[in-house]
């Protein structure tokens, strides 16, 4: 039988910071149960930690808000009572109410996709009045075409495939204004991965958890679907009577409330049951009496002589016995001394020299279950599966660590994705996650890869990440560096281009204007290559058109100040906001007659303008000058003006010189009347 350990699992950090905040303020009460575990929760309760049902029922100084969150409506009434509230939201929940109040309050109907009766659901639904409409993967959409503009979150612990299906439906609805938010956990999106993986390599499959949890019985579906035999696990008791195949390959995953404790003891009482035990004949074997050596390290067989509260008192031969105190029992820390029984036989390694108090030799029992589990491991990672280790040295060419009574050596070449590490003594003493290249079963000695690992989940990251990546689709990303042409910004690790041009609706000089290095900001998708690696984003997209804010605040028949920034024949262009201009046409620039608009105003002059339209299809605004100036503010008429129209007529009594005819010309054009000219033009969309 083959054995595939999941390689996340354990409590998500979400739930061990609600669990680490609750037992440091106890006595607490936590309103709606902390975590999916019926067997954490009667410990915690043991150590002042209690669940109850509502707000009426806490019975304590303190309220706790457990990690899945509460509504802004339940906080209010919390605060309002004398009672002192620690809150263990879990960040991801957190980022999802600030979501959800802001669309909100911006005029944005709420979306939710999960599961309605999840308090984490009914949490974020109270952060906009409880006017949400909450779906999953069998809900009708169709309802949602009704809303001008709408939002969209996920719950936290959502499929991540899921929530992709239906966001793929919604763009292909293409509803009026939407905005997309992938708020689903990346520990989630991780353990769910890899949960189909190994259902994938696997015969029969155990998912330890709680029957209660969502996030476990969704692992549960997962694995189902690509496994024949999936079984859901809550004890060891459960697991003890189960019969496994001996000659299947069975795969083990676990929820995220499952306790470490149990995922242990499932751990090591599968690893105990497989396959045959190799070292039953050493023992048997006897030490010999004379010239023991207590070297620390070296390993001892004894048969039991004792066994108390403190721990096992051993014979092991030679002047001194031996002691297995109760803490290097067993790996999981439990202890029980009835069932170590006068005569037992046990192997254990020499930890230190005699103790002075007991007179005795210091043993460990734990360690050699450690090796002898770490030999059962090397069984189950011969088909390539992810296993950990410590690395306790380095040497030349690599890193050196121990599997049980294997020797691993991880070449300097397979250390990290690329290249090769500068500095080998900085992986001393840290943990890395290998697969096996070679295994020399005679010489117990294993070759393995970390950089196999690495790139296995790059791809598996980039996979996950070109599924949800997708035009018009809003992430969040960190600036990384900025150049003269945009922005690299790293979203879930992948880099991508946000160039100057996307940044602002106004010209920019520099990216550095509008984004900062290390600042986090949300991001429009604008278009995605795959095959070239490729993702331009863009920000000013998510941002409000100028011209759009300069229509809603200067409605037609509003006067504004602006700034004169060109002028053209026909008149001039007038800066009201930045990024936004208007013209003023010739005729609009005085109550008189303007032959050249260079008379009435220049570039970078302020003048007080008045709106007479605006044209929101072509961004197009017509200003007026002589509209804010008051009716005297008229030319009074020239006399030589009146003396002219009177002499036309006499004009024709006498004898006129072809000159005389060129100034009548000049006169007629200078007139007032070519006014009506000018109005036909100013319309024109003339642009820089």
């Amino acid at each position: 039988m083959k054995i595939i350990f999941a390689q996340n699992y354990g409590f998500c950090s979400g739930i061990k910071r609600a669990v680490m905040l609750a037992i440091k303020n106890a006595p607490i009460c936590s309103i709606g149960t902390l975590l999916h575990n019926e067997g954490v929760i009667e410990k915690l309760k043991e150590k002042g930690v209690y669940c109850v049902g509502g707000i009426d029922e806490v019975f304590t100084d303190k309220v706790l808000i457990r990690s899945h969150g509460m509504g802004k409506a339940d906080i209010e009434i919390i605060k309002q009572s004398d009672k002192t509230i620690i809150d263990a939201t879990c960040p991801s929940v957190k980022r999802i109410h600030e979501i959800v109040a802001k669309a909100y309050s911006d005029g944005f109907h709420v979306v939710i996709v999960g599961d309605a009766a999840h308090p984490e659901v009914l949490g974020i639904n109270g952060w906009c009045e409880n006017s949400a409409t909450i779906v999953d993967e069998n809900s009708d959409l169709d309802g949602l075409c009704d809303y001008e503009k709408l939002c969209f979150v996920s719950q936290t612990t959502f499929r991540a495939k899921k929530y992709a299906e239906i966001i793929k439906k919604i763009q292909k609805d293409r509803l009026k204004t939407v905005e997309i938010f992938d708020t689903i956990c990346y520990t989630t999106t991780v353990r769910q991965s890899e949960a189909e993986s190994i259902a994938n390599k696997s015969d029969e499959m155990i998912v330890i958890g709680s029957r209660s949890s969502k996030n476990t019985r969704m692992l549960c579906d997962i694995c189902s679907g690509r496994c024949g035999s999936v079984t859901l696990v809550e004890s060891l008791a459960q697991l003890k009577n189960i019969k496994l195949s001996p000659v299947s390959t069975v795969g083990v995953v676990a929820g995220a409330s499952a306790p470490e404790e149990l995922i242990m003891e499932v751990k090591v009482y599968m690893s105990q049951n497989i396959g045959e035990v190799s070292v039953s004949d050493e023992l048997k074997a006897g030490v010999e009496e004379s010239f023991v050596s207590y070297r620390e390290g070296k390993r001892v067989k004894g048969k039991v002589i004792s066994a108390d509260e403190k721990g096992i008192k051993l014979s092991i031969g030679g002047k001194y016995d031996g002691i297995i105190y109760k803490n290097e029992v067993n790996i999981d820390g439990s202890y029980d001394p009835e069932q170590f029984t006068e005569g037992m036989e046990i192997e254990a390694i020499i930890i230190g020299k005699k103790d002075p108090e007991t007179d005795c030799i210091p043993l460990s029992k734990k360690k050699v279950d450690l090796i002898l589990e770490g030999d059962k491991v090397v069984d189950s990672i011969r088909d390539g599966s992810v296993f950990e280790v410590t690395v306790s040295s380095d040497s030349k060419g690599g890193l050196l660590a121990r599997l049980g009574t294997y020797t691993v050596f991880v070449p300097s070449s397979h250390i990290l994705e690329r290249g090769f590490p500068k500095d080998l003594k900085s992986f001393v003493k840290k943990k890395l996650r290998l697969t096996v290249l070679e295994i020399d079963d005679d010489k117990h000695k294993i070759i393995a890869s970390q950089k196999n690992v690495l790139v296995a989940e790059r791809k598996e990251r980039e996979e996950i990440f070109w599924e949800n990546v997708k035009p018009n689709v809003v992430v969040a990303g960190t600036v990384k560096r900025i150049t003269s042409f945009g922005a690299f910004v790293s979203v879930d690790g992948f880099d991508c281009l946000a160039h100057i041009v996307d940044l602002s609706w106004n010209h920019i000089k520099t990216v550095d204007e509008v984004l900062k290095i290390g600042e986090t900001y949300d991001f429009l998708v604008l278009s995605v290559d795959r095959e070239k690696g490729r993702v331009s984003l863009g920000y000013k997209q998510l941002q409000p058109h100028p011209f759009v804010v300069a229509m809603q605040k200067y409605p037609v028949g509003s006067e504004v100040e602006g700034k004169v920034v060109s002028i053209v024949p026909f008149g001039a262009f007038v800066q009201i906001e930045p990024g936004v201009e208007g013209l003023v046409h010739v005729s609009e620039a005085s109550h008189g007659f303007t032959k050249n608009i260079n008379e009435v105003v220049k570039v970078g002059d302020i003048v007080k303008v008045k709106i007479l339209a605006i044209d929101e299809e072509s961004r197009r605004i017509t200003l007026s000058i002589k509209a804010c100036l008051p009716e005297d503010a008229i030319p009074e008429a020239k006399p030589e003006n009146e003396e002219d129209k009177v002499r036309k007529p006499r004009a024709k009594k006498t004898e006129r010189k072809p000159k005389d005819d060129d100034d009548s010309q000049k006169e007629w054009k200078e007139d007032s009347s070519n006014n009506q000219f000018a109005d036909l033009l100013k319309n024109l969309d003339i642009k820089d």
